[in-house]
């Protein structure tokens, strides 16, 4: 052990040495300084701290810049750190300073290969001689490999005729001349004469595998590249491709390891995302799978497998443009990948694309002309053409092919029995029957088929198989249920069910399957014993939860059970961001806004939350009015997930509300450069910019006006844009353009609004009247004239237009709200009945609640109005109109008490005119 150092100073060496010696200096003082470089290097080494190694043997070869010994570990080092450029570098020193060139010239050959120098590496070594055999043999190898990279197969004949010795190189090289020639066979032989006991470099094993792939033996180029990986357990490229061979073999748990060690290793390199990204999606967590694909193409753009998961992410979620967009892209560069064609031509029927679709499978199965995918698509083209006698004969084609795919069977019976041919429908059923009923969704499926076609005899047949094969599965007594059911044998069904829970409490399908049946009191209360001994179990879900928490809302005396239920589901289920989100509601609608919050927090703050929870944590901020929070919170999902466009424009909103204007124009303008098919960002990105740059948002309308699909809102948004900044007569000639072109009614909607802004209220009169007479059906122009009578104090009017959107929609929810306020505005004592259709319908909504709550004053039920108008405030606690209202309603109660805490905390430029004036007359009321 060191003795301390005695009576030190800094300050005086600091007189006498400059920086960089002083600091070795301390060093030597506090460490040592007697270790020899070479020994700390190899420590350094040992311990996987290259870059520490590489500072040591730096030492090493300024101490004794002709040690080949010294050079060859630097060169070690760099390799180990991934740097093969300093590696060969080095290399080459050791090689002038007298190293082996047996030994060094073929791994500074290998080195440049790894870095695709091919024709560095042809010219410095088509000519160099080594003098082993085998040495000269590898070298001869790496050059041919290079000259077949570039296409020259004469010139790599050429030198492997100077290889003597048939080491893995050789045979590397031959193998890889034979597949550039399309003899896979004679490649795949070569490959298989090597001996198992061959000794071989890293760079060798890895291409060999990448051979094997290439020649079809999945088997062989797994252990090559284990090989590989077991030789240089190092190599960062190595663990990547070694862990995704493992997953293409289904080894997925062996690969787990590996990309954890990656991500300690090199955690933003484009391996350690790309395993990421495919072992999240196996483990349903499509977000971050998706973020992490993406991470990839960062680093390498032209990167086809994430770009791949990254679209069919896309197609997942819903987002087809972006799916079709990048696809685009995709086949720009691999122009026949056969999953890049399925799934453009699946984007492309999505958006209506038949055309485009038809040619992407052409071209596909011009490649692939058996791929089932394809066919099935194909299929899919010629129904939607309307074209049922292609559709089967594509299908009948498909399955001659594929004549186990039973969902194709299925579709072709399907198909058969809408033509009316009864038998030949039936003979396909019995196919799809024998072939798909081990499968729980095609046995599902092909029962409901069944039971269309009254096929009692068929329904039970596969309920018995199902018990005779699988009597211990749950899924088997649900199906003898579903079966016993369709034969009216209600007891046997009910049964069943019970059967199926016996095996499994938390069968959320038996559960729901009980729900349905359980009308009796004493059939409600097993359904409630079923469900508590489903929470008891290991078997129970999130979905579990969700179910008994609904069951129990529904039943008034079980309503208090709903919260201890759910948040003992968050416990047992701590990921489950839908039940945390449900908590969170029940929490609001209590009134328990800060368990809310701690409920929302707690979920994002959990290792590995997922990203629906820092969300549901940003609309909980965002919510209660706590603003800031909600824009720091998703600002953080924003950074780790770009791939969400809703995020970053909610994020860009929250900013431009904030008066941060540049930096939602930077958001906005992100998402117009990454999704310039969406419309959306343009939009907020226009009116972001008329009030202070009114010029550059005209401009901003008009590049959205470019693309075809836009050209429409784009004249709309130029209109705004010139009405906002001052030109109503010029907004009113691009309105009147715009209806021209097609954009109606919304363009002479705007006219209407314009000229009402401009005080000419007689020409918005006749335009609106032009509008009623040209779309007397249409919803939007109806709601619109109904807003305007409202706002004009013509509530009896409104009543009249929203009727009539009513009688169409007697089940929409927003229409009976908009139907039940004009009536509250029109004192009309009925309008308690649209409100409570409208709260059946949209139990949770705020607005609806309010429109309930002032429906039931006015029906003179105060005291259920205040209790409806407090679980609106409640739901939404920044709110303003709710509050407003709710203390109205308490002070006519003559709790001035309650009305006053109400009115303190309204923000009053949330409310408009009107609204200001009640808040007024209240607040005078409180005075009096």
């Amino acid at each position: 052990m060191k003795k301390p150092i005695a009576n030190f100073s800094p300050s005086l060496l600091q007189k006498h040495f400059p920086p960089l010696i002083l600091a070795s200096a301390l060093a030597c003082l506090i460490v040592g300084c007697g270790q020899d470089p070479m020994n700390a290097g190899q420590e350094y080494m040992t311990k996987g701290e290259y870059a520490s190694a590489i500072i040591e043997f730096k030492n090493a070869v300024q101490a004794q810049p002709d040690s080949v010994e010294a050079r060859l570990a630097l060169a070690d080092a760099y390799e180990h750190s991934f740097d093969p450029a300093n590696a060969e570098q080095h290399l080459r020193k050791a090689l002038e300073r007298g190293g082996d060139a047996d030994q060094l010239v073929p791994r500074i050959a290998t080195l440049m290969l790894e870095r695709n120098e091919l024709e560095p590496l042809i010219r410095d070594f088509k000519d160099r001689h080594l003098k082993s055999p085998e040495a000269e043999s590898n070298i001869r190898a790496l050059v041919a490999i290079a000259q077949v990279s570039q296409k020259r197969t004469v010139l790599a004949q050429e030198q492997l005729k100077g290889a003597t010795v048939s080491t893995p190189a050789v045979r590397l090289a031959k193998a890889q001349l034979l597949l550039a020639g399309g003899q896979a066979d004679q490649a795949l032989a070569e490959l298989n004469n090597m001996p198992s006991n061959t000794t071989a470099s890293w760079w060798t094993l890895r291409a060999l595998s990448r051979v094997y792939n290439a020649v079809g033996n999945p088997v062989k180029a797994l252990e090559s590249i284990k090989h590989a990986h077991e030789v240089a357990p190092w190599h960062r490229g190595l663990i990547g491709e070694y862990a995704e061979a493992l997953m293409s073999a289904g080894k997925f748990d062996a690969a787990v390891p590996l990309r954890d060690q990656l991500r300690k290793l090199a955690p933003n390199y484009y391996w350690t995302h790309y395993l990421n990204a495919i072992i999240l999606a196996r483990e349903g967590k499509s977000e971050s799978s998706h973020a992490a694909a993406l991470k990839v193409l960062a680093i390498s753009p032209d990167h086809l497998p994430a770009a791949l998961l990254a679209s069919s992410a896309e197609l997942q979620k819903g987002d087809v443009q972006m799916a079709d967009s990048r696809l685009k892209k995709i086949l720009k560069l691999n122009p026949y990948s056969v999953p890049a064609l399925q799934m453009q031509a699946s984007a492309q029927l999505q958006m209506g694309k038949s055309k485009d679709a038809e040619e992407t499978i052409r071209r596909g199965l011009s490649v692939a002309p058996n791929n089932a995918q394809l066919l099935s698509l194909k299929a899919d083209t010629e129904l939607k053409a309307g074209d049922l006698k292609k559709a089967m004969a594509t299908l009948t084609d498909l399955i001659a092919k594929h004549p186990k795919d039973a969902a194709n069977l299925l579709r072709l019976s399907e198909l058969k029995s809408r033509q009316g041919d009864k038998p030949a429908a039936a003979a396909l059923l019995d196919r799809a029957t024998e072939t798909g009923r081990d499968d729980p969704a095609l046995r599902d499926r092909i029962i409901s088929i069944a039971m269309a076609m009254g096929d009692t005899a068929r329904v039970q047949q596969l309920a018995n198989y199902a018990m005779k094969a699988s009597p211990q599965d749950p899924q088997s007594h649900l199906v003898q249920a579903a079966a016993l059911g369709y034969q009216k044998d209600t007891a046997g069904a009910w049964q069943a069910t019970l059967a199926a829970l016996d095996l499994k409490p938390g069968f959320d399908a038996a559960l729901t399957a009980l729900a349905g049946m359980a009308k009796e009191p004493g059939q409600r209360q097993e359904l409630h014993t079923r469900y508590e001994k489903a929470l008891e179990s290991k078997t129970s879900t999130a979905q579990t939860y969700l179910a008994f928490a609904a069951l129990l809302r529904a039943e008034e005396k079980s309503k208090s059970g709903v919260i201890p239920l759910l948040e003992k589901g968050v416990v047992a289920h701590p990921t489950a961001s839908s039940l945390r989100e449900v908590l969170v509601e029940e929490h609001f609608r209590a009134g328990n806004a800060d368990a809310a919050l701690s409920v929302a927090q707690s979920g994002a703050a959990a290792n590995n939350a997922p990203a629906a929870a820092s969300a549901l944590l940003a609309r909980t901020y965002e919510r209660m009015g706590k603003l800031e929070l909600a824009t720091e919170t998703y600002r953080k999902l924003v950074s780790s997930y770009p791939q969400r466009a809703d995020w970053r424009l909610k994020l860009g909103e929250l900013e431009a509300q904030a008066n941060r204007n540049t930096q939602a124009t930077t958001l906005f303008r992100g998402l117009i450069t990454d999704r310039p098919f969406d419309s959306t960002a343009y939009i907020a990105l226009a009116k972001l910019m008329v009030r202070d740059n009114p010029r550059e948002a005209l401009s901003i309308a008009r590049q959205l006006g470019e693309r075809e699909p836009h050209k429409l809102a784009a004249m709309l948004l130029e209109g705004d844009v010139l009405a906002q900044s001052g030109k109503p007569d010029d907004a009113l000639k691009q309105f009147s353009k715009a209806a021209k072109a097609g954009a109606e009614p919304e363009a002479s909607l705007r006219v209407v609004g314009l000229l009402d802004r401009t005080n000419r209220n007689a020409s918005a009169d006749d335009e609106l009247a032009s509008s009623l007479r040209k779309f007397p059906e249409s919803p939007v122009v109806l709601g619109y004239a109904a807003q305007r009578a409202l706002a004009q104090g013509k509530a009896e009017k409104a009543v009249e237009f929203l009727q009539k959107i009513a009688t169409k929609n007697p089940r929409n929810p927003i229409v009976l709200n908009d139907l039940a306020w004009a009536q509250i505005q029109a004192k009309q004592p009925k309008a308690i009945d649209n409100a409570l259709k409208a709260a059946q319908l949209m139990p949770d909504n705020p607005n609806v609640l309010d429109t309930l709550g002032m429906a039931q004053a006015l029906a003179g039920k105060r005291e259920e109005g205040i209790a409806s108008l407090r679980t609106a405030v409640n739901l939404s606690p920044a709110a303003a109109v709710p509050r407003l209202h709710l203390a109205q309603q308490l002070l006519g109660t003559g709790d001035r008490k309650a009305a006053a805490t109400e009115l303190a905390t309204i923000d009053s430029k949330q409310l408009g005119k009107a609204d200001q004036a009640v808040l007024g007359q209240l607040q005078q009321s409180l005075k009096n």
